[in-house]
């Protein structure tokens, strides 16, 4: 019987069934990507926006924001990588522990720029809630939460005969 680890491993056997499913063998990767694709398809639309709204300044605070949530979804993909290939136990703290850390890095993000003569709260919160919803709304239509599946829904292969 095969055992997976934790998410984002190769089975602890290769001769299952269940190895062919696990190509990629770091998902959370594979998402923080395509998040990261969709975040810059997303950008200009909300720059634009927050521009025509508040100014010059308002723009910059948007793409102020959409770079802090860029790089928080990258920073979680590292974190569950790093950790599931060392223990379960870490996997679950590093998640836990990661969360209230990123939300620490966007709070000192904030405060940092604070009082710089660009810096708009109102485009820069807007832009900061509104990327991460639907960011994460765009990528669930992509990811399977089912155990058979536990990382990206397979594409159906082709045969090759």
């Amino acid at each position: 019987m095969t055992r997976l680890r934790a998410p984002g491993l190769r089975p602890a056997t290769t001769d299952a069934p269940i190895a062919d499913l696990a190509e990629d063998p770091t998902p959370e990767r594979t998402v923080a990507r395509d998040i990261v694709r969709h975040g810059l398809i997303l950008a200009p639309l909300l720059i634009l926006v927050c521009g025509a709204l508040a100014g010059i300044d308002g723009a910059i605070s948007s793409a102020y924001a959409v770079a802090i949530v860029l790089v928080n979804f990258l920073l979680a993909a590292f974190l569950i990588t790093w950790s599931a290939r060392i223990s379960l136990s870490l996997l679950m703290a590093s998640v836990l522990g990661g969360y209230l850390a990123r939300l620490g890095l966007i709070f000192l993000a904030v405060l940092l720029v604070r009082d710089a003569s660009w810096f708009e709260k109102v485009p820069l919160g807007f832009t900061l809630i509104v990327t991460h919803l639907v960011l994460l709304i765009w990528e669930l239509r992509f990811v399977s939460a089912s155990l058979a599946f536990p990382g990206l829904k397979p594409t159906p292969r082709v045969p090759t005969s």
